[in-house]
């Protein structure tokens, strides 16, 4: 063990991720380690998981390492004078816009739209994390227009879009998204802006080589069935588990594999609201189905 970090199975489970409930894609983890036995990590990568990925998206990809350098490198590239954050959303946007030195703007949509101003970006996560809402493609390129009528400019961030039947707003407006939820693989860092970037927006390697490598050999049709099958299950488990905890504490029902309740228990891990400005609120996730029924008992004490 080095530098204080213990890899034992945690003592209770844990509901506060937002990975695929149904795992990786079949194949995947076993691409990942004859990537690793063939010593692609030696060599740098060729990006061609970019041709895989837009096939599965039927678009443009561009591939960074993690949804997070994605959004750094497009906020940084749009120069934005303040950022719009409709609230609560997801914490890490706040971060990156100190690091960039922009002003935040936190508050419902509706306002922030009618305080938006010439240089402003809004950054919209959709589907949202913490609570699962969703707007429509054509939603939201209606609030793209809204927003360029006042001389200002929208994001969104879509790492949650592949669990649902939604169409990506991409290329009408700027995307980007992490594919480490879908695939329950966030340690390969794999995050992507859909649609044409900028030249000079793109690093030179832009992803790890083993999960170049990983992605290529897997092929879009596999991760397409993937999809499929991760929407089936998040439409039948969600509702199962979001109905079932309604009867014993406070829910606020998603279409997601994640969602929104209110009460507390120490006998399984989910992810507090407190710091979103929602006190006495949690985030919790659907997993497997026998897990799921551990939470209900452990959130209803039935």
């Amino acid at each position: 063990m080095h530098g204080g970090t213990s890899w034992a199975e945690p003592a209770v489970l844990d509901f506060s991720d937002n990975l695929n409930p149904i795992g990786p894609p079949p194949g995947l983890p076993e691409l990942v380690a004859e990537a690793a036995e063939r010593g692609v990590y030696l060599r740098f990568p060729a990006n061609l998981a970019e041709e895989v990925l837009a096939q599965y998206e039927g678009i443009e990809v561009v591939l960074f390492n993690g949804a997070t350098e994605a959004l750094t490198a497009m906020i940084a590239a749009l120069r934005p004078k303040r950022l719009l954050l409709p609230w609560p959303t997801y914490s890490d946007y706040v971060r990156i816009a100190g690091l960039l030195g922009l002003e935040v703007v936190r508050g419902d949509l509706s306002s922030l739209v009618g305080r938006a101003a010439s240089g402003d970006l809004l950054l919209l996560c959709n589907p949202n994390n913490p609570t699962g809402s969703v707007m429509g493609r054509d939603e939201v390129l209606e609030l793209g227009r809204a927003l360029e009528a006042r001389g200002a400019r929208l994001l969104v961030d879509e790492s949650f879009l592949d669990f649902v039947r939604e169409e990506s707003a991409a290329p009408d407006v700027p995307v980007v998204k992490s594919y480490g939820k879908i695939l329950a693989a966030p340690g390969l860092r794999l995050g992507a802006a859909l649609g044409r970037v900028r030249p000079d927006v793109k690093s030179p390697w832009r992803v790890n080589s083993l999960a170049d490598y990983a992605i290529y050999n897997i092929g879009a049709e596999a991760l397409k069935r993937h999809r499929e099958a991760t929407r089936e299950y998040v439409a039948a488990e969600g509702p199962r588990v979001q109905e079932a905890l309604s009867r014993c504490v406070e829910v606020v029902k998603s279409r997601l594999h994640f969602f929104i309740v209110r009460g507390w228990t120490d006998k399984v891990k989910v992810r507090p609201l407190d710091d979103l400005g929602m006190p006495g609120y949690s985030r919790v996730s659907i997993k497997r189905r026998e897990e799921d029924d551990l939470l209900i008992r452990a959130l209803c004490g039935a």
